[in-house]
């Protein structure tokens, strides 16, 4: 019998090991007692702070409306749903809301995950195999760097944002395989950048290959309606088809319910074959238990409302462009963009713990965000800025980090 190499006390040893070396690199990751107070108020460890954290872009989750249709759902006698969606069935809620989401985006179908992490992961597993190519940028978020490694296809991860890298491996990759996958973002979760979509959509039309864009921190906050930043380059829909320059057939597009929808859960939408591949075949569909009805049922609502929120996503824009360039004046390091996340940048993951620390003793809440989230030399304080922050309360923010240690942020 063979003895095995490794006992179970070394695995043991091996895990306390690893966490302790995460601790001393100041990378250590902890729950916090908290509670949302309000849109722009968090109580964390008992102390009532601003909060610049959340995604709730738009206030959604605290929206009258959107509360109040949830609660009507939740009247009915069944809280969960019991069983996955092809046991128990499509309800009326979720339904509605297939059919709220492809008619926001002008696409024919969507389907509906139990998370945004959900969607990314079987979406992509579903469509690439080990004979296809996806080439993937180095920023993406984990769940679809996920996705990508449950394919098993083969995985090229090109610079972030660079669209010469991507086309310089396209032509060297992309004869050798049967279908081929650009996956990004659209707007990026920790820095807040847009993608080069039109730019990647050209390289798409010239090397035969499909899009995957996951519009989670787009979606509600950029392009009309809400659509996200495919529709602000008109190459997500097929309507007015003569007035659209591209075509939806070249890209497949995920999304998340959880942030400027305000509720929970994912999603994926195109066209009508996509949708029913991912129902055959998307296994984080397939296994996962039905969202509530009621969770569905308020997403519906909140959809609903974003579209006629455009003169709000032109002022959080417009507040954002504000809160960079006062910040650029008082010398700190961001990107200049109009989306609502904004990074701070930092020198370590020990400056990110101790400016954070430090804007909380002053009443805001401030992420710190360190490694692997972000890259191994990209710390960062990530503000996240939603339509109720007041003036005041990004004043404060500003004076709170002007009064931090130079060293620390600029």
């Amino acid at each position: 019998m063979t003895e095995p190499k490794s006992s179970k006390s070394e695995f043991w040893s091996h895990l306390a090991a690893g966490l302790q070396s995460r601790k001393q690199a100041n990378l250590w990751r902890s729950l916090v007692p908290a509670e949302g107070i309000s849109a722009t108020m968090i109580e964390r460890n008992g102390k009532s702070l601003v909060h610049f954290g959340s995604n709730d872009y738009l206030s959604l989750a605290w929206h009258p409306e959107v509360r109040d249709q949830f609660l009507s759902a939740a009247t009915k006698p069944k809280v969960g749903s019991g069983a996955s969606p092809l046991i128990c069935g499509a309800g009326p809620e979720y339904q509605n809301l297939v059919h709220q989401i492809a008619s926001w985006k002008g696409l024919d179908s969507a389907v509906v995950f139990s998370s945004g992490y959900a969607a990314n992961v079987g979406a992509i597993r579903s469509v690439a195999s080990r004979e296809d190519l996806i080439l993937s940028d180095a920023w993406n978020h984990a769940c679809l760097i996920d996705g990508c490694q449950l394919s098993r296809a083969k995985v090229v991860v090109y610079p972030h944002a660079d669209t010469d890298a991507l086309e310089r491996l396209l032509a060297e990759h992309r004869s050798n395989h049967r279908f081929s996958f650009v996956v990004t973002d659209t707007v990026f979760s920790m820095d807040g950048d847009v993608a080069p979509i039109a730019r990647i959509h050209e390289l798409c039309e010239q090397y035969d290959a499909i899009g995957i864009a996951d519009e989670a921190h787009a979606s509600g906050v950029i392009g009309p309606r809400g659509r996200g930043v495919l529709a602000a380059h008109a190459i997500d829909s097929t309507e007015p088809k003569d007035k659209t320059p591209f075509h939806a057939e070249r890209w497949i597009q995920t999304g998340t319910l959880s942030k400027a929808i305000g509720c929970s859960g994912g999603y994926v939408c195109g066209s009508e074959l996509v949708t029913t591949w991912m129902i055959h075949h998307a296994r984080s569909w397939i296994y996962s238990t039905a969202m509530p009805a009621a969770i569905l049922s308020a997403a519906s609502k909140a959809i609903e409302l974003l579209q006629s929120m455009d003169s709000q996503r032109l002022q959080l824009a417009a507040t954002s462009n504000q809160l960079r360039n006062r910040l650029l004046e008082g010398g700190f390091k961001t990107r200049l963009d109009s989306t609502p996340i904004i990074p701070i940048y930092v020198s370590s993951p020990s400056d990110a713990l101790r400016v954070s620390q430090h804007l909380a003793d002053s009443g805001y809440f401030v992420p710190a965000i360190r490694p692997p989230t972000v890259p191994p030399d990209g710390s960062l304080l990530r503000v996240s800025l939603n339509i109720s922050h007041s003036p005041d309360q990004l004043e404060g923010l500003v004076r709170a980090l002007e009064s931090a240690r130079p060293e620390s942020v600029r």
